[in-house]
């Protein structure tokens, strides 16, 4: 017999093992990184309706009037939202709304009644008190189980400046600066 002497235990596992040895789990030589680069999946909050208050703009609390609010973009790294306030259509024209889109409470159920939206981007609040601008995000919003569709999305994106070119340029650039933290 050239194999070696095994003990008591060894012999005992062997008996009731399947011949096989487990595989180990190599170590990896790579030194962990300080910061992970895996983030969990966050899920767009593109399209959809929000309810809020005029007053979550202007940063005055005694402004109660409820107001609806459509998510254009969303930063990938922080999750913070781009809207455009969504208006009641009576008596409203002009440039300062998306030229050619009405929202209609049959399909939206969180609006009541005809509504357009505005063609100006807001992508952070200013603080009366500090004057520094704050992102959004959707936790300052309450959620309704509302979406636009998309071909509504991409009315609004087009339609950003309300029809004059000058002003969509504007609106462009500012989202594009939004997008990069306004970092030069």
């Amino acid at each position: 017999m050239a194999k070696k002497k095994k003990g008591f235990l060894a012999w005992l596992s062997g008996l009731f093992s399947s011949g096989k040895k487990p595989k180990r789990k190599k170590r990896s030589t790579k030194t962990p990184s300080k910061k992970s680069t895996a983030h969990c999946k966050r899920r767009s909050d593109v399209r959809k309706i929000y309810k809020t208050t005029d007053g979550y703009f202007t940063r005055n609390t005694m402004s109660k009037k409820p107001r609806r609010v459509a998510v254009i973009k969303q930063r990938k790294d922080d999750g913070a939202l781009a809207v455009c306030k969504i208006y009641s259509k009576d008596g409203k024209e002009g440039s300062h709304y998306v030229q050619d889109l009405t929202l209609f409470p049959k399909k939206h159920k969180s609006l009541t009644e005809d509504s357009i939206v505005g063609s100006v981007p807001i992508v952070g609040v200013k603080d009366r008190e500090t004057k520094v601008f704050a992102p959004i995000f959707k936790g300052d919003f309450e959620p309704t189980k509302d979406k636009l569709t998309k071909k509504e999305h991409q009315a609004i994106l087009d339609g950003l400046g309300g029809g004059n070119a000058k002003h969509k340029k504007t609106h462009e650039d500012l989202l594009k600066n939004w997008e990069n933290h306004f970092k030069k």
